[in-house]
């Protein structure tokens, strides 16, 4: 009898194949529980971690670890990039199995934590001539953060707080517009942007370090089966121990 079980990874903060192909039979895999089983990925729509070129590739770092998780599981699999807020909601009603993304509320509320993917510092890019220079100083100071982003370290400080949909619109607002004191990203994000857009670190001011190494998860849809969660956490396991990650910010030219 034949069981067919759809398996997610929602990839929200990477190996080989990027661009490559939708679905991956994986050839010479050992018998498993998910017989014939198809592993459903889902990687988030916020370059550097995931997007679709112009040429109709998909690309980005959590895009090729998604990719590699694939691989390694030895399951057949897709994995398709969505907006992260639509990938929480597949996850959440079972359309999607797995996903990467920070511990924030709406993860944990979307999934299971099922082991740690990466870690990335994240870091407040302020305004050429502000004077910020720690993080006290953005006290009664005006941010921009992504729109699914949360900041203990920075609760309270800031007057007003302004959320935006992508890094780039964070970067091109912190430059353009004069009221504007700072704005919060992961790291390898700013450096993308500064290089899509033409832009240097010499028309902004000090980068400010909010929080060193926070981890990015796989979170796993509430009812995946054991048996399953076990064989994805050893893959997630050796990515992590590999640390794959630092690969891929090479491949991208971010690992400043």
């Amino acid at each position: 009898m034949n069981v067919t079980i759809r398996i997610v990874l929602c990839l929200g903060c990477v190996c080989c194949l990027v661009g490559g192909a939708e679905f991956v039979s994986a050839t010479g895999a050992q018998s498993n529980p998910a017989e014939n089983a198809v592993l459903k990925i889902g990687t988030m729509d916020l370059p550097p971690y995931g997007w679709i070129d112009k040429q109709g590739n998909k690309q980005g770092i959590i895009y090729a670890l998604g990719q590699e998780i694939g691989i390694r599981s030895g399951i057949p699999f897709t994995n398709e990039i969505y907006p992260f807020n639509r990938l929480l909601k597949m996850l959440k009603n079972g359309e999607i199995d797995l996903l990467s993304s920070q511990a924030h509320q709406p993860a944990l509320d979307a999934g299971d934590k099922l082991g740690i993917l990466f870690e990335i510092n994240v870091i407040a890019v302020t305004k050429k001539g502000s004077g910020i220079r720690k993080i006290e100083d953005f006290k009664n100071k005006f941010l921009l953060y992504h729109h699914s982003a949360t900041y203990p370290q920075l609760k309270g400080l800031p007057r007003e707080i302004q959320r935006v949909k992508s890094y780039r619109q964070v970067l091109d607002l912190l430059y353009t517009r004069a009221n504007v004191d700072g704005g919060v990203f992961s790291e390898p994000a700013y450096y993308y942007w500064l290089h899509e857009l033409g832009l240097s670190s010499k028309d902004f001011g000090r980068v400010v370090l909010i929080e060193k190494d926070k981890k990015q998860w796989v979170f796993v849809r509430k009812d995946l089966p054991k048996s399953l969660r076990k064989r994805l956490q050893k893959v997630v396991e050796s990515i992590y121990q590999e640390n794959l990650y630092e690969q891929f910010l090479n491949k991208y030219n971010l690992n400043y």
